[in-house]
């Protein structure tokens, strides 16, 4: 029969109820690390602090449905907005956009995002879309923290335009 030892691997035990790690950081570095991560949740969300300290909220949503921006299009068609032109973004990879894409879209693959975020316009309403929407909304969130503030994703891709608005659009 072997006896059983204990073996200490150099980690203090510790009560759970114990706030030993709260009282280590001082509080005006918590306080700084709350306003930080606030201001980041209202930046993703489409707000902005003014001066005033009262909060203005986008008129842009973080993401429309494919029937929205189907409606947006067609209602530019039918007036005239001059200038005021939606701006779509393809986030898909050059291979993808040679598949399909929807008309009038200009292609700045995610990949290239970093480098080229100044070639989307900030005085248009931009309309992201991916294939499925995931890479779209990681760029609309990116583009909102570099101060963009009418960009927008298109939720379910050029694959929900191609169910929905466009069957002529090809899907893969």
């Amino acid at each position: 029969c072997m006896a059983r030892r204990k073996v200490n691997l150099g980690m203090a035990l510790r009560d759970e109820d114990s706030d030993d790690d709260d009282e280590e950081v001082p509080l005006a570095v918590k306080m700084d690390a709350l306003r930080r991560m606030q201001s980041y949740k209202s930046m993703q969300s489409g707000e902005t602090s003014l001066q005033s300290g009262l909060i203005k909220f986008s008129e842009t949503p973080m993401e429309v449905s494919v029937k929205d921006l189907r409606d947006v299009l067609a209602d530019i068609e039918k007036t005239d907005f001059a200038g005021q032109e939606p701006f779509l973004l393809d986030v898909r990879e050059e291979d993808e956009y040679s598949l399909c894409r929807i008309e009038g879209a200009t292609l700045l693959p995610m990949s290239q995002m970093k480098t080229r975020f100044d070639e989307v316009p900030k005085d248009k309403t931009v309309f992201v879309y991916c294939h499925h929407g995931t890479r779209s909304m990681q760029v609309v969130r990116y583009l909102r923290t570099k101060g963009w503030k009418r960009v927008t994703n298109v939720d379910g891709g050029i694959d929900e335009w191609s169910k929905i608005v466009d069957r002529s659009v090809p899907r893969y």
